[in-house]
């Protein structure tokens, strides 16, 4: 009997197994009959509907191949450009930054302490510069205004810096790093300071400044102080009594009309300043006294110098005050208001000081 092999698909003699894969034949009669080939046009259509999918799946599969095109050459770009996108992206903030920094420059912190000289000691705090145009208004000069800031401890008797002398700042080539403006303080030519706002500490104003970094070393010859009022002229004011809450304040009568004020000039020779105690107040928690010329005192020839007010309870100093007077400035009456802050006591008294203190002090601050 003849068998088919459906493994071999070859005919057999043998019945029951193909003798060569061993697989069950299958009579010639039940052998399965293949289906006719199609038309050539039917397989190219059977073809076609696999690789070409419906209209709106062709639209999808375009639009994705699109896509990923788009993201290559966007790729592309970048890398040949350099990132020219991310630096558009950075621009604005970059412009930011740069109009923020044009106002005002970060300061420097120095830290630069000298050695004291007569129980005082001078530390170079700070130094800072501001553009020009965020000061007049000009950027074309160039010029960018430059401030130290001085911290001074050991001053005692209400003492103030008012100048220093030789001041000289270099750069870090060993050459100028600014040249402040001087002034005459009772003869002595020297740079003067103005109070910070933070007690024992002071301002220099540079002038035109280059950059702070290029700064290398402060070197001053002495320190101009206004002079000390402990233990100097003195007004009493027998303040007892009770102390209006709210104006009009009370008018008291100091315990002298007038005063000589010991005068110390920077050369080292001492004269005496008339002063008259105009009239005196207390009430609405304060103390005031008005101070003013005595009568000869615009005859003389005194020259310009501080005088400094120190208004006292006690031993507790509850305000101070200073003034400039002399030739070149407005002599007016009253010469000086002392107003301060302060609650009722039963007296009060006034301590008067006119000049200068010189205190050499040879130093050379750096970092």
């Amino acid at each position: 009997m003849k068998g088919w092999c459906p493994r071999c698909d070859a005919v057999r003699d043998t019945g029951g197994t193909c003798p060569e894969c061993q697989a069950p034949l299958v009579e010639l009669d039940q052998r399965p009959v293949r289906p006719p080939a199609k038309r050539e046009e039917e397989t190219a259509g059977e073809v076609g509907a696999v690789l070409e999918p419906p209209p709106r799946a062709r639209l999808r599969i375009a639009v994705a191949v699109a896509a990923v095109v788009l993201v290559g050459l966007a790729f592309v770009a970048g890398r040949g450009t350099g990132g020219a996108a991310a630096t558009a992206r950075r621009t604005p903030s970059a412009t930011t930054q740069t109009t923020t920094s044009a106002a005002v420059e970060p300061q420097r912190q120095l830290g630069w302490r000298g050695k004291p000289s007569n129980g005082i000691s001078v530390e170079a705090v700070s130094i800072s510069r501001i553009p020009s145009d965020s000061v007049n208004g000009d950027a074309s000069t160039g010029d960018n205004a430059g401030s130290l800031t001085l911290r001074v401890d050991g001053l005692s008797g209400g003492r103030r810096l008012l100048a220093l002398t030789g001041l000289r700042l270099v750069d870090s080539g060993g050459g100028v790093f600014a040249a402040p403006d001087s002034s005459a303080i009772d003869g002595v030519d020297a740079v003067p300071v103005r109070p910070a706002s933070q007690a024992g500490r002071y301002l220099v104003d540079l002038g035109p400044t280059p950059s702070v970094e290029t700064l290398d070393s402060i070197e001053f010859a002495g320190l101009l102080l206004s002079a000390s009022a402990d233990g100097r002229g003195r007004v009493e004011l027998p303040s007892g009594g009770a102390w209006p809450t709210r104006p009009p304040l009370r008018a008291i009568e100091p315990g002298a009309g007038s005063v000589n004020v010991p005068l110390t000039r920077a050369n080292g020779s001492f004269a005496t300043f008339p002063l008259r105690v105009a009239s005196a107040f207390v009430g609405a928690g304060r103390a005031v006294v008005v101070l003013s010329f005595d009568a000869d005192i615009a005859t003389r020839d005194v020259g310009i110098f501080p005088l400094s007010a120190n208004l006292r309870e006690g031993k507790r100093l509850v305000c101070s005050r200073q003034t400039f007077l002399g030739q070149g400035r407005a002599q007016v009456s009253p010469l000086l208001v002392v107003d301060c802050p302060t609650s009722p006591a039963p007296s009060l008294t006034v301590e008067l000081a006119a000049g200068v203190d010189v205190v050499r002090a040879a130093a050379k601050l750096s970092g």
